[in-house]
């Protein structure tokens, strides 16, 4: 049995509540609140706002005496607490302990990346809606002017892993599909003529074009074709 568990609740706490009283006094502080997390390691931070300027002060750096004071604490009055907040007000004298339990801490946890969860699957719906919303053809004239500008150039942004989507034009045929580390290893539509090509494109739409079909959303609107890149394309050479 070690010295912290010979010691009474009582005796543990006082020697705490001195700790802290000791730690915001050398801050210059009256009031603040400690925040001890126990999880694989224990965090510590006490925040607190210093007394002559009124400045917010969050302090990290816990002496060992104080680091134990803590730990008995733990051990002895509280062992199945996973959060332990304690507000100190020394205007009054008063220390106001709150545990949060680790199944409580788990609870929250789980809530948390439900409500995350939900809120990620919302913003994918009302991405998708978005996307889907614009329907306008790129129309025959533009997609001729892209034909021929692929002739001497492609459209695909050209940096690490994922680059979007691409079209170019190559060894007689026109392609279409990804691009990864700046090229197009695969493509997802060929055309074996320029005529074939214009009458895809000009029926495209960015709807059609934003890859909402795909099943993971990290693919819906990122670095797509869409209307305004073949248009930049035109005036600038590139996309």
């Amino acid at each position: 049995m070690n010295e912290g568990a010979m010691k009474s609740p009582e005796q543990v706490t006082a020697a705490l509540n001195a700790h802290l009283q000791e730690k915001l006094e050398r801050t210059g502080c009256t009031k603040g609140r400690l925040k001890a997390e126990f999880t694989s390691a224990l965090l510590l931070s006490l925040s607190c706002i210093r007394t002559r300027d009124n400045k917010s002060m969050l302090i990290w750096d816990f002496d060992y005496p104080l680091q134990k004071a803590i730990r008995d604490y733990l051990e002895i009055c509280s062992p199945q607490t996973a959060i332990l907040q304690v507000d100190i007000d020394l205007t009054r004298e008063t220390f106001l302990y709150t545990h949060l339990s680790k199944a409580q801490h788990e609870q929250q946890k789980q809530a948390v990346a439900r409500d995350a969860a939900k809120e990620m699957q919302q913003r994918q719906v009302e991405l998708k809606q978005h996307l889907a919303a614009d329907t306008q053809p790129i129309g025959k004239p533009l997609a001729e002017k892209v034909a021929a500008a692929l002739r001497h150039s492609s459209i695909g942004y050209s940096h690490r892993d994922y680059c979007g989507m691409g079209l170019e034009y190559r060894e007689g045929q026109y392609h279409y599909g990804e691009l990864w580390d700046g090229g197009m290893h695969l493509s997802r539509q060929s055309f074996d003529n320029q005529v074939s090509f214009v009458q895809w494109l000009s029926q495209q739409s960015n709807a059609s074009l934003s890859n909402i079909h795909l099943k993971d959303a990290f693919y819906w609107g990122n670095q797509v074709i869409t209307r305004e890149r073949l248009e930049q394309f035109l005036q600038h050479g590139g996309a």
